[in-house]
């Protein structure tokens, strides 16, 4: 049952001077979830993860990037709209997909758009009433403890 996993960027990044792999650069709570769980060998392998760039759109954990200084407004969000909702499909369509988990804040939502109405998986999203909150949901989903629940 392969689940993806698309996670927003952070605005903390280690810095770095030489292109460097996507997982490497963020250094945000969420990604400090992450790769905790990658750490620890205890990261759900059925797990695939795509960041949600507010520089470069949809990227892998792999894709070596440099660190840069942009957030993601509701313009940019319309910008890289369709290029977004074109890369999730096009991955659920490679990989089948049985549901895509969005860990995304208010701004990042928005250039997903009506992804539901755009791909057959169920789609559900990492709850919760602040970030703390919200860790814990994505510790227990990438450790497949339990699922986030599902937009309704």
């Amino acid at each position: 049952m392969p689940s993806l996993l698309v996670q927003s960027c952070s605005a903390t990044k280690n810095q770095v001077t030489e292109p460097t792999q996507a997982l490497d650069v963020y250094d945000g709570y969420f990604f400090r979830i992450i790769k905790k769980a990658k750490r620890e060998e205890a990261f759900d392998p059925d797990i695939d993860i795509c960041i949600l760039s507010a520089e470069y759109g949809i990227i892998d954990t792999e894709d070596a990037i440099t660190t840069y200084d942009r957030r993601m407004t509701t313009s940019r969000a319309e910008e890289l709209r369709d290029q977004v909702t074109d890369a999730i499909r096009k991955r659920i369509e490679e990989k089948r997909y049985d549901e895509i988990v969005l860990n995304l804040g208010k701004e990042y939502l928005q250039a997903v758009g009506d992804l539901s109405d755009r791909c057959d998986v169920d789609i559900s999203t990492v709850q919760g009433d602040g970030i703390g909150e919200k860790g814990k949901q994505l510790k227990r989903f990438v450790r497949s403890d339990t699922v986030p629940a599902v937009i309704t």
